[in-house]
């Protein structure tokens, strides 16, 4: 690899993590007081750390990659991301909901897409001081110690990450030792890259913003990401939505997963 081309690399992933740990600490600030909380057009909670997280990003990214486009979930999309190669996809406090209970489970989250494909993945919670970054072919650290997929390769005494309203159709289909529900999917998916938990699924459609940096840590790390149907997931999209659910693990259970997971595709197509 030339010089030019490893100063990025390291240069993206700085960029990012500090970003991500500025923004987690501004987000923090608003739980010391009454939350206001607000709704988006389709009905989705937003608050005002949503948007200050958001703006700090967004200038930070900007300054630092300004032939860049951003992605994020709470700024006006453009559709002039499309043609560009690189571009960031963030999702400024995924698991809102989490957030506004007082939860310990939302994050923040920043990925990079090239040419449609997760390649850098920085993802940070904030109340449990815990960083998640990593760039594909590099490898992935959680507080600067390297982190890879569990090898587990049985259903059975796997120990899943799900959302909470998915927990018992996926209880029914997936007969494994453990199923743990977590709120952010960003953070589902950082946790499993790190080893943390074996594999993670959802039957919802995903939006790119909370699951690009995740993508990109689980490769990093070692591990599979993929539709329900196994085609890989793009991003920097026109879509909204991927076109199904997801499912990331080690490349053992990843197989596992997906043919357990196939009775979900006759609902999805």
């Amino acid at each position: 690899m030339d010089r030019d081309r490893s100063d990025l690399l390291q240069r993206e992933l700085t960029v990012a993590s500090e970003l991500a740990i500025e923004a987690g600490a501004r987000i923090l600030r608003y739980l010391d007081g009454a939350l206001e909380v607000g709704h988006k057009e389709r009905g989705e909670v937003v608050t005002p750390a949503d948007r200050e997280s958001d703006r700090l990003i967004r200038h930070g990214l900007a300054a630092a990659f300004p032939a860049d486009a951003i992605f994020s979930e709470e700024t006006a999309d453009s559709p002039d991301r499309l043609a560009n190669p690189r571009v960031w996809i963030v999702d400024p406090l995924d698991g809102t909901s989490n957030f506004i209970a007082r939860g310990d489970e939302f994050s923040v989250s920043i990925g990079l897409a090239l040419e449609g494909k997760p390649v850098v993945g920085v993802i940070y919670n904030p109340t449990r001081r815990e960083l998640y970054a990593g760039r594909v072919g590099l490898g992935m650290t959680v507080n600067a110690l390297a982190a890879k997929v569990s090898i587990a390769g049985d259903i059975a005494s796997a120990r899943l990450s799900v959302s909470r309203k998915e927990v018992a159709e996926l209880r029914g289909l997936l007969p494994c030792g453990e199923l743990v529900p977590i709120s952010s999917m960003a953070y589902k998916m950082a946790r499993v890259a790190a080893g943390m938990e074996d594999g993670v699924m959802s039957k919802k459609r995903r939006k790119e913003w909370g699951s690009c940096a995740g993508a990109a840590l689980v490769q990093a790390a070692g591990g599979k990401v993929s539709l329900l149907d196994g085609a890989e997931i793009r991003f920097n999209r026109a879509e909204r939505l991927q076109a199904l659910g997801m499912v990331a693990a080690g490349p053992a259970l990843h197989s596992l997963l997906l043919a357990a997971l196939r009775p979900l595709l006759a609902e999805q197509k």
